[in-house]
């Protein structure tokens, strides 16, 4: 319907009123004046393809298969997901609607599609039933005629491309970016124009998409993304993420990804950036060293992976499932702690061993700093220190040196 049309009809059967607010608002690059409306919440209808529900949308499908088809029963949906989401912050902003009005404007299609403005509109639901009064969302009206891609650019432009905006949740962020990108519908720098992402960041996306993606396949469950919003993975995928990009084979790749993702699994992953970052440490020197900590590490993913297809054929792959049936086997957390232990403890001795190497180094790097042309400058007594400092870096260098030869005869 053109907005024309939308307008007058609301107008005429009272559904819609136009007020006396005119604001600007940056659009497409664009600064543009738009009138404010208030149009009551019953001719309104949410947007399925908004970024921030891709997450709950991915859960109910796995769980109950196609979104429902009948558009009331959809919005009763998509509210409870949103009110799942975070009751504690919804119940503030319906408490600050009832007490002081929507002061946020929000922007709808010439269709009735919310496009901007979900938690605002939900809690205009909720306080209707509640109040057995019908309200009305302020909201900029824009045409129905953008086609899907168009309604995406402005939907990003609004939610994602202003710095004072709220961002997406990390995950559902990704979820957006893997739909609309690596599904062919946007490109990289479409889809980064419109949420003011940068060509660097969006590459760095694209890499954790990746991870991301790479975790649901090991768990066998290709999709849910939502099993990973649970397990807040997010910070585990930065972490990962680059890492990877070093390994020098996709052998060493695959490996990596394994250990690291069944002790996330296992709940083994502690002070989650720092065990990661270590975990990758002890895989990159177990693959450049003897093997010990990745065949150990190996033989419970394995054990992981048969947990995971012990399975029954007829139950999804969930985070309670994950929680039940892997990470409560005490006997195997046991023995990937024990391996990771071992592998911090033989990483300990190794820095502690290089460290003697560089306390040589770092003497001679400091005996090579004395400038020879400002000896002459010196006190009596100073060069006197000097020359007793030298004597005795003489006398511990021979000792040394004589330690070395030693050993390397030995050896």
């Amino acid at each position: 319907m053109e907005i024309k049309e939308f307008i007058r009809a609301g107008e005429a059967e009272g559904w819609l009123r136009a007020t006396d607010n005119v604001n600007m608002i940056r659009i497409s690059g664009q600064n543009q004046d738009q009138r404010v409306f208030e149009v009551r919440i019953d001719k309104l209808h949410y947007n399925v393809q908004n970024g921030r529900i891709a997450t709950f949308v991915s859960r109910y499908q796995m769980e109950h298969g196609a979104l429902p088809a009948d558009i009331d029963e959809l919005d009763s949906l998509i509210e409870r997901m949103i009110e799942d989401d975070n009751p504690k912050r919804l119940k503030t902003t319906k408490l600050d609607i009832k007490v002081k009005g929507q002061q946020e404007v929000a922007i709808i299609l010439s269709n009735g599609i919310v496009i901007d403005g979900n938690r605002r509109f939900t809690c205009l639901r909720m306080l209707s039933r509640e109040e057995a009064t019908p309200r009305f969302l302020r909201c900029y009206i824009f045409p129905d005629s953008y086609d899907e891609k168009a309604i995406k650019g402005l939907e990003l432009e609004i939610q994602l491309g202003r710095d004072e905006k709220v961002d997406y949740d990390p995950i559902s962020r990704l979820v957006d970016i893997n739909t609309w990108v690596n599904g062919g519908k946007m490109s990289a720098e479409e889809y980064g124009a419109h949420a003011n992402i940068s060509k660097s960041d969006m590459k760095k996306f694209l890499r954790q998409i990746d991870v991301l993606n790479d975790f649901l396949e090991f768990i066998n469950a290709p999709g849910a993304y939502h099993i990973a919003q649970d397990l807040k993975l997010q910070g585990i995928i930065e972490s990962l993420a680059p890492r990877l990009q070093k390994c020098k084979s996709e052998d060493d790749r695959q490996d990596m990804e394994s250990v690291i993702f069944s002790n996330v699994l296992m709940g083994n992953a502690g002070d989650r950036v720092r065990a990661i970052r270590d975990m990758c440490d002890y895989i990159d020197a177990s693959q450049k060293g003897d093997g010990e900590y990745i065949d150990e590490q190996m033989e419970i993913v394995e054990q992981v992976l048969e947990k995971l297809e012990d399975m029954p054929t007829d139950t999804a792959v969930s985070t309670e499932f994950i929680r039940d049936h892997i990470a409560n086997d005490e006997d195997l957390k046991n023995e990937q702690k024990a391996s990771n232990e071992k592998a911090r403890t033989k990483a300990g001795n190794s820095k502690i061993k290089n460290g003697q190497v560089r306390s040589v180094q770092d003497s001679l790097s400091s005996l090579e700093g004395v400038d020879v042309a400002l000896l002459s400058k010196l006190s009596a007594e100073q060069l006197d220190d000097m020359s007793e400092g030298l004597q005795r870096v003489l006398e511990l260098a021979a000792h040394l040196k004589v330690q070395v030869e030693n050993i390397q005869k030995d050896a």
